[in-house]
């Protein structure tokens, strides 16, 4: 019983790490005139990839932006590494997918 509690508490300690936070910026235009919704199938991917890879989602925010050329809408999520792995990565478009991907940066908060 004392071993299972002394391992409980060494898991919360895990838990409560202060590792990275770091941001996801992602752009995502207004799409043409429908009669039904759609799915934004890249964010979805990109998204479970960060999720996938050890990060707690924080904070989300959007932002709608409309001006000459284009609109559409920003996404913001502020993320905190849950693992040391996680931690390690740098968060940059060409360590965690296979091709860029415009609107990715980080904060560091070390």
């Amino acid at each position: 019983m004392i071993k299972k509690l002394l391992f409980s508490s060494e898991k919360e300690k895990e838990k409560e790490k202060d590792y990275k936070i770091q941001t996801f910026t992602y752009f995502i235009p207004s799409p043409p005139a429908r009669k039904t919704g759609y799915r934004e199938k890249e964010f979805d991917k990109i998204t479970y990839e960060i999720l996938n890879r050890g990060y707690k989602i924080i904070d989300l925010k959007t932002q709608a932006t409309t001006n000459a050329t284009s609109s559409g809408m920003w996404v913001i999520f502020l993320l905190k590494a849950l693992n040391e792995n996680a931690s390690l990565l740098d968060f940059t478009s060409e360590e965690i997918f296979s091709e860029p991907v415009e609107g990715l940066y980080q904060i560091d908060h070390e």
